[in-house]
């Protein structure tokens, strides 16, 4: 039977969970991520402006009451996606999202071409970032100083925060079918680590539904179908779930 595989982390269910419900969506929820926040490493010199990509970015930084501060008196705040937009406007903090821009590579393409040498930017991230904006961005003289706020862990676990065991793990393998979320890297990365779709019958027995362009790369040769969601959001990632769902039922 066709099953909706949600796979954020735990702290974003009573989030994600009102979304799923609005779409008449009632997944297995399998978090792939836990993160943890970071002591931060404040940058050696005040920065020009500042790049935040992701929403739990924005999380962890507000624990962090000299770095916000640090943001708000910078020339400028740019970012990827409405979610992380509103994430940031509910801190009271105005940001950015330059016209085209839907991941991290085109944002290092825009700010190469819009912002001045010498410029000094700030980078709250993960401290294992998906898209090394320090190296893209070097040969353009912009200096780009990373600011891990947080670590992530990509393990899949069960519903109730526990490991699954051997028997959990030949149960899915045997008998999942349907479509699978994902909302970044790090989650495809704990999914395929314990499933291993590449090697079984996962591989086409799940449609991968992405956030966007940058996380359906890292499905590629995991899945044998993969959709990405029209625009960068949990919302959107929910709505094509939702659509992809119906086509497995209506092919079962």
């Amino acid at each position: 039977m066709p099953v909706v595989i949600w796979t954020r982390s735990a702290d974003d269910w009573p989030h994600d969970k009102a979304i799923l419900k609005s779409k008449h969506l009632e997944p297995l929820h399998l978090p792939c991520i836990s993160m943890a926040g970071m002591a931060v490493k404040f940058p050696k010199r005040k920065p020009h402006m500042f790049i935040v990509t992701s929403a739990s970015a924005v999380e962890y930084t507000a624990r962090h009451k000299a770095l916000f501060n640090l943001m708000r008196s910078s020339e400028g705040v740019f970012t990827v996606g409405e979610a992380t937009k509103n994430a940031l406007k509910a801190h009271r903090i105005e940001s950015e999202v330059p016209p085209g821009v839907t991941n991290a590579a085109q944002l290092s393409n825009w700010l190469s071409k819009n912002i001045r040498p010498g410029t000094d930017i700030a980078w709250p991230c993960s401290r294992e970032p998906s898209f090394d904006f320090t190296s893209a961005l070097a040969r353009y003289d912009i200096q780009i100083d990373p600011l891990p706020v947080y670590a992530t862990e990509k393990i899949l676990h069960l519903p109730h925060g526990k490991l699954p065991e051997e028997d959990d793990i030949n149960r899915f393998i045997g008998s999942l079918e349907g479509v699978v979320c994902f909302a970044s890297p790090s989650a495809i990365d704990g999914f395929t680590r314990t499933l291993t779709p590449s090697e079984n019958r996962l591989h086409t027995s799940l449609i991968a539904c992405c956030i966007g362009s940058t996380t359906s790369a890292f499905a590629e040769g995991h899945f044998d179908k993969i959709v990405v969601a029209p625009t960068h959001s949990i919302e959107s990632l929910a709505e094509t779930a939702e659509k992809q769902f119906q086509i497995a039922q209506a092919n079962r």
